[in-house]
This record gives C-alpha cells, structure tokens and sequence, in this order.
C-alpha cells in the first residue's frame, strides 16, 4: 500500500490552495452540440471539488469534425477517406499544386467556439470560474491533416500563423477570464518514433514550435496537455515510462525560461484509453529529474480501476518531491458514456478531497 507523503512542512508557495479537479474538456455527444448543457453537466458532476477551468469543448474526438471539414476547402484534396473510427482509417489531404495553403483554410475555429462558450456561461449566472479554451496544436494539425510528417512540413506555416492568430485573438478578447489549454499528441507520439539519439535535435525542434504558440499569449493562465492520443479510446500507444514527458518539458523550460516566459501547467498523463495507471515507481522515477517550478496536474485518473489511481497519484507525487497542481483524468471525457464521464469525475473529486487537507500550509490547517 502507497503511504500518502505529508507535506504540511513543505513551502507555503506549494500550499496555498486546495487540490483542484482538472477537466481536460471534452464530454459524451450530444452534449456538446450545446455549451451550456455541457457546462451545466460538469457543475453538477463536481462533487464539491474546486475546478482548474470550465471548458467546452464542441467536438468529442478532439479535432474530427475539423479534420472532415477541410474536404470542403477549395484548395485541398483528398487523397484518402476515412471514418475515423482508427488511426488507419482517417481522411487525409494534399495541397493542390496550383493553391498556396492560407491561415484560413485551416483555422481550428476557437474564438467562435470561445464566444459560445462565455455566453453560456454567463447565462448559468456561475462566477469566479475561467473558461477553458482547448486549443490543438499546430504540429498536431498538420500530421493529421497531410497524413506523413514529410507532407505536414509544407502544411506548418500557414497551420502555425493560423493557430498562433487565434491565441492571440482569444487573449486580447478575453485576457483574465480565459483557460487556453494547448493539445498535442503529437510530442510524445514523436519521442515514441524517434531513436534516443536524436532526442536533443527533437527537444529542440518541438520546444521551438510549442513556444511560438505560447508566446503569442504569453499573460493567459496556460494549461499544456500532453497525450498519447485517445481516438475511439484507443491510445496511438501505450507509456512504458515519462521519459520522454520530462525530456520535453525540461527543454521547454529551459526555453522558456531564456525567452522570459512563463512555463505553463502541465497536464501529465499516467495512463492511456481503458488501462489502469502504473504502479511500479519504475514508470514515474523521471519525474525526479524535472526541473523544480514546473507545476503538474497528475492525469491519473482511472474511474475502473480506483485503487491504481490512489496509488498511481501517490507515486507523481514521491517522485516530484512536491506537491501536483491538481488531478485529471488522462484525456477528455468524450470517448466515454456519460456514467464512465461521472465515475471518473467522482473520483477525482475524492482524491481532491484525500490530498487537500495534507496540502495546506502550516498554521492554516
């Protein structure tokens, strides 16, 4: 049995607040066709516990329906169908010879999604609460789209000035109200396909990519959430350990921290699809080796598998040495039914409510 870690005597800057529930965003269709049943699901589902943000998220498979979307762009082509019911059966598209790929073609959407979001809100009459906006990373976007990294190069320009200019569109609307959350499966699919050798020419590349998205809101409350893809809640593939998370992280705080930026949160997870979370400390002993003032929320939460959660979020926290910034479930809740989505919500509400007591400063508990 994993023994809780006590850290009452730890800095106060650890302990200021309860542990929150993290909502990664997505839920079960058909409440996303409406913001705020969506919402109003969530609030119901909190059990009490202090949330990271709101979200809303409109599509439950991530960036599906933009993925179907772009068959209607005149300046692309499809060269594969799909359904999208598996990674081998997507659609995929190339850039007619005669059309240079423009921000507009391939614009995620956010800030119409982020307007509906606000006045759904707003019409819950909740305060105090930020809207979680998910933005997919650029990277992400154009390997989905192209279908080969080697076709994604010729898509990255315009699918990076396209993303980085509704960034900076929702930061300027929406300043101190807004969550961004930004999405990539495609970091750590990346590390998985690459030789350790030529992980520090990745780190680089990756780093380098991930920073110009963050830099164009550089004020916003960021949340970056790494995955291992969780389409038909399947991952692309299943963690043998967080190496290649910290190795990642470490550079893009070193970056950061040379650009004067600010590292965001960092949504980590431990598990992947219907799979219990590690509990060999093994699995989380690189977490030893990130660099100290990078806040993680843990993504261990497994609604079947209640006792590997425990144990799972246990380990994240003996391995930092510190306290996590909250807890999560590995992705969104849209691949589950909607009894899984409250199970997991449960769940991490009780782990929010175990922890917060042992998180609180000393002399205020």
């Amino acid at each position: 049995m994993t023994t809780i870690p006590d850290f009452r005597a730890t800095p106060a800057r650890w302990t200021a607040r309860p542990l929150p529930v993290h909502l990664v965003g997505s839920l079960p269709h058909p409440l996303c066709e409406d913001a705020g049943a969506a919402m109003s699901w969530f609030l119901r589902h909190r059990n009490g516990a202090e949330l990271t943000a709101l979200p809303y998220d409109r599509d439950p498979r991530w960036i599906i329906d933009w993925l179907d979307g772009l068959a209607a762009v005149p300046g692309l082509e499809q060269v594969r169908g799909g359904a999208s019911r598996g990674y081998d059966d997507m659609p995929h598209y190339r850039i007619r010879p005669d059309h240079r790929l423009l921000p507009g073609d391939v614009a995620p959407g956010r800030p119409v999604q982020a307007e509906t979001a606000f006045a759904a809100l707003d019409g819950l009459g909740e305060t105090g609460v930020r809207v979680q906006v998910g933005v997919p990373n650029s990277l992400d976007l154009a390997l989905f789209a192209s279908g080969s990294v080697e076709a994604a190069r010729d898509w990255m320009p315009a699918v990076q000035e396209a993303v980085v200019g509704e960034v900076a569109a929702l930061a300027a609307t929406w300043g101190d109200r807004l969550q961004l959350q930004l999405e990539t499966p495609a970091v750590l699919v990346a590390y998985h396909r690459t030789s350790r050798e030529a992980w520090p020419m990745l780190t680089r590349d990756l780093s380098g990519q991930v920073a110009e998205v963050l830099r164009a809101a550089p004020r916003v409350n960021w949340v970056l959430h790494l995955c291992y893809g969780d389409l038909e809640h399947v991952p692309v593939f299943a963690p043998s350990d967080l190496e290649p998370a910290v190795e990642f992280l470490n550079g893009l705080a070193d970056l950061l921290a040379r650009l004067r930026l600010p590292m965001p949160t960092v949504h980590l997870p431990v598990t992947s699809g219907d799979t219990a979370p590690s509990t060999d400390p093994d699995f989380f002993a690189a977490l030893r080796h990130l660099r100290r003032g990078v806040d993680v929320i843990a993504g261990v939460v497994a609604e079947s598998h209640p006792e590997a959660t425990r144990q799972a979020l246990c380990l994240t926290v003996q391995a930092l040495g510190a306290p996590v910034a909250g807890v999560a479930a590995a992705c969104g809740h849209g691949r589950r039914t909607l009894d899984a989505a409250a199970a997991n919500m449960e769940l991490a509400a009780a782990l929010a409510r175990e922890w917060s007591p042992l998180l609180t400063p000393r002399g205020q508990g």
